[in-house]
């Protein structure tokens, strides 16, 4: 059976695509993505354990956005920079109290300008191929990533985005993103048409064609917008509704927390629940 949640806690402050040309060189660095037709900033994050325990696998964590938020380098906050030390801080934290595994961590970010809106909702499908087609496959060559356990992490734009992969990645019957913590996200917009895609993966359900399986986590802060809030729980009640039997579905909101502010918290909490040590709770 599914596992669901809806919680509401209290503030806390604390087009698939193959590569002929895939990349020779290795990551982290530059990638230069043929399906997009740009150059992306990629940041590895390696556990301690890495280059001791050589015959260990980790989880992924993917995490979009790395200009903002990876690491101390991270020079774009604009008020959303969760920890001075990144989501490298934050996962060192969570790893060392022993609340998540050991992982590989992986920022997505741009080299100069930033290209949210067209990757993101303009035509998310070339970004979709370029982290399925190619920067998936590139990781998996280079890094002891363990099977079925990658984490695409998205805030705003990039929760949306975040969504859209999964459900994009169901509907074609591939596995690549199996857990997904999408925060503070606008499912209301056309440009993805994330209903809709979910109504078309329900359709594909329906005829045997799929079976769709994996985490998805959804929050967003009691202070936001309504376009953040109420498309959430609309999106959420939506794809509950549909009783998928291997998707495991959670909502936070967090109460007193704003668009910045909530991030930290949800990222912590959707960690925890899809890889750590809340993944055996519904409710946390």
């Amino acid at each position: 059976m599914k596992r669901t949640g809806r919680v509401i806690v209290a503030s806390i402050v604390f087009a698939l695509v193959s590569a002929p040309g895939a990349r020779a060189e290795p990551l982290p660095g530059l990638f230069d993505s043929d399906v997009v037709g740009d150059t992306y900033d990629i940041r590895v994050h390696l556990p301690p354990s890495y280059h001791t325990e050589l015959e260990r696998t980790y989880p992924l964590v993917l995490t979009l956005d790395a200009n903002y938020w990876f690491d101390e380098t991270s020079s774009l906050s604009n008020g959303f920079r969760i920890a001075p030390g990144g989501l490298v801080e934050v996962i060192d934290a969570l790893v060392a109290a022993g609340m998540v595994p050991e992982v590989i961590l992986v920022g997505v970010g741009y080299p100069e300008e930033l290209q949210r809106w067209r990757d993101f909702h303009g035509s998310p499908s070339p970004f979709f191929g370029f982290l399925r087609g190619e920067l998936l496959p590139a990781l998996k060559n280079q890094y002891r990533i363990s099977d079925g356990d990658t984490v695409l992490f998205g805030h705003s734009s990039g929760a949306a985005f975040a969504v859209y992969a999964f459900l994009k990645a169901a509907i074609y019957g591939t596995d690549c993103f199996q857990h997904v913590l999408a925060v503070s996200g606008d499912y209301s917009r056309t440009e993805n048409s994330v209903p809709e895609l979910e109504a078309t993966l329900a359709q594909r359900v329906e005829a045997d064609r799929v079976e769709p399986a994996g985490s998805l986590y959804l929050a967003y802060g009691g202070l936001e917008e309504v376009r953040f809030r109420v498309p959430g729980r609309d999106f959420y009640a939506q794809i509950e509704s549909r009783e998928y039997e291997q998707v495991r579905l959670r909502l936070t909101e967090f109460i007193g927390l704003d668009h910045g502010t909530v991030v930290l918290p949800a990222f912590r909490e959707g960690l925890r629940w899809t890889i750590g040590d809340l993944s055996d709770s519904s409710a946390g």
